[in-house]
């Protein structure tokens, strides 16, 4: 039988999975030889957007916060002082580590316990919330207010954030006094929802078409650093054509 001769890369006659089984080779062989795309990168960062929402919807329908939780234009949660700040929980550098608000010249505890944060918080996540709404629907001077909140959202995920928020300030309404930004969002609710599902039904899609891309975000997950652009199944997560090695910052 005549061997194909079609090219193999990204929009080419096939696909790299398809060329491994008409060469009769395994795909986990095939796998080992594929390098991360700049769309898998994409992929990968949606998928753990996504499963970080999947992960803490029921913590956040239910009121509560876990430590170090962090929400793009409010900050990271310190749990013990039930509020956000600008750094993570144990964030250290010169002037010492960063806990409860406060700089001080010993770290916290490891494990802290979800916790409600407080009416004041709260009121802030609801003002963060509008702000990520009027962004969202695109609505005259919602860019410039989303960056004075400190908004950062890649690859389009901003109906994520805004969703969590929502669920959380749902779970403290009878803690604090909702305004007008949690009645705009209650609205837009179910939107911000379907356009997740339109996003985990286009990781699923990638997937399913590209093997290679599963077998990167597994290594991905069990190496704590993203997908990056470049690197190879090859050799172990962090292999790259050039046998560098990449950070993952």
């Amino acid at each position: 039988m005549k061997r194909s001769t079609a090219s193999i890369r990204p929009g080419g006659v096939l696909r790299w999975s398809t060329a491994c089984i008409l060469a009769g080779v395994g795909l986990s062989a095939c796998d080992r030889g594929y390098v991360a795309t700049e769309k898998d990168e994409q992929i990968a960062e949606v998928e753990k957007r996504i499963d970080t929402l999947d992960a803490s919807k029921a913590t956040l329908m239910a009121g509560e916060v876990p430590n170090n939780f962090h929400l793009d234009g409010v900050g990271y949660y310190h749990a013990a002082a039930r509020d956000f700040f600008p750094h993570r929980y144990g964030f250290a550098d010169e002037r010492g580590w960063f806990v409860n608000g406060t700089w001080e010249l010993n770290p916290g505890p490891d494990e802290v316990a979800a916790s409600r944060p407080t009416a004041e918080a709260l009121k802030r996540v609801e003002a963060a919330l509008e702000a990520e709404r009027q962004e969202l629907a695109g609505e005259p001077g919602a860019a410039s207010t989303a960056t004075s909140q400190g908004h950062a959202h890649s690859h389009g995920f901003g109906m994520g954030n805004a969703l969590m928020m929502y669920w959380l300030l749902s779970g403290n309404r009878g803690f604090f006094s909702p305004g007008p930004g949690f009645r705009n969002a209650d609205g837009s609710a179910a939107s911000w929802q379907r356009s997740v599902e339109n996003q985990r039904a286009a990781v699923n899609s990638h997937a399913a078409a590209n093997p290679g891309y599963r077998r990167m975000v597994e290594q991905s997950r069990a190496s704590g650093r993203m997908v990056r652009a470049g690197e190879s199944v090859r050799g172990g997560f962090g292999s790259s054509r050039s046998g560098g090695f990449s950070s993952g910052s």
